[in-house]
């Protein structure tokens, strides 16, 4: 071999090294990214979507499936179908939950023409099941609305309760909160009260992010400001869905739903504490500490709402994962 010949064939080896590396680098921060199932009753309150647009966008999250929970299950599929597809993200599948209602809400109007994408034909509570029981511990639930169809899984298969890596909730209210000096019935337990006992008693591997964090953190106008003007396919939606949201100009989105995401891929870290309670549900939709009846649960307590605002608005104005 002559000089310049192995001096090519050795920059030939450099360069194939280095593809290798970041071959390898890429392999390895996928396997990295959580394995995320989102449950939600996107179309409601506005923060479901806000939670499903940074979920989406998130490079800590590998979006397996969003799951649609609550009412009319078909109606608010649409709107996550749509969210998703505007994002770039339509591939991730949506599945629907049982329907337990006609319900109407305002933000159905943003997507009742939209046919791009569909919800796959599979149930979301057989799809939960199928995804944790093909990947067991690996795959995080995070449920941001009424429990059926968490509750709907774990009737068919008890057995993947064990077989979780995480569930995360946006649920209950265990104490005062900013909106009442004492503990009240949340809508995601109160609404479904009996799945919300199924789901709570299953001995899961469960964080739940209670109104006791939630009610203290609401959207600034300057904060809304700051992605409208950002711009994106997903802003811009966030916005439109804000829109149709808003019941009177005083009203400001609380971001219930998005700190249980951010808690899911930042574990405590926008949390001043971390208390274990053994928690039950009781049968008007109370979420409540008991020692002997309850199942361990790590509630999120004390918002430390700046540094969550920095990190969610930074990952909501992300041009891609």
């Amino acid at each position: 071999m002559t000089h310049h010949s192995r001096i090519g064939f050795l920059s030939l080896v450099r360069v194939a090294a280095v593809l290798l590396a970041l071959l390898m680098c890429g392999s390895e921060a996928s396997a990295q990214r959580l394995k995320v199932i989102l449950d939600t009753d996107i179309g409601g309150d506005i923060d479901d979507a806000w939670a499903l647009g940074f979920a989406m966008q998130s490079p800590d999250i590998d979006l397996l499936g969003v799951t649609i929970t609550d009412q009319n299950t078909p109606a608010r599929a649409k709107v996550a179908c749509k969210l998703l597809h505007a994002g770039g993200r339509a591939e991730v599948p949506v599945a629907v939950g049982r329907r337990t209602g006609d319900h109407v809400d305002y933000q159905f109007a943003w997507a009742e023409d939209f046919t791009a994408k569909t919800p796959i034909a599979q149930p979301a509570a057989d799809f939960i099941v199928e995804t944790v029981r093909g990947q067991p511990g690996e795959i995080t639930l995070v449920a941001v609305g009424p429990l059926q169809n968490v509750a709907d899984a774990l009737r068919k298969d008890p057995g993947i309760a064990k077989l979780f890596k995480r569930v995360v909730l946006m649920s209950g209210s265990i104490a005062a909160s900013a909106w009442h000096p004492m503990a009240i019935p949340e809508w995601n337990v109160v609404a479904s009260a009996p799945d919300a006992q199924v789901v709570y008693a299953a001995g899961l591997p469960l964080t739940t992010v209670p109104l006791d964090s939630t009610t203290y953190v609401t959207l600034k106008d300057e904060e809304r400001e700051r992605l409208r003007k950002h711009d994106s396919p997903v802003t811009r939606s966030l916005e439109a869905l804000y829109r149709l949201w808003i019941e009177n100009p005083s009203a400001r989105m609380t971001l219930h739903d998005q700190l249980a995401v951010a808690e899911t891929v930042r574990p405590g870290v926008f949390f001043g504490r971390k208390d274990t309670l053994s928690l039950v549900v009781d049968g008007k939709g109370y979420t409540k500490v008991d020692p002997t009846a309850g199942k361990p649960a790590a509630v999120c307590l004390e918002p430390k709402r700046d540094d969550f605002m920095a990190f969610y608005l930074d990952g909501l104005m992300k041009t891609g994962r």
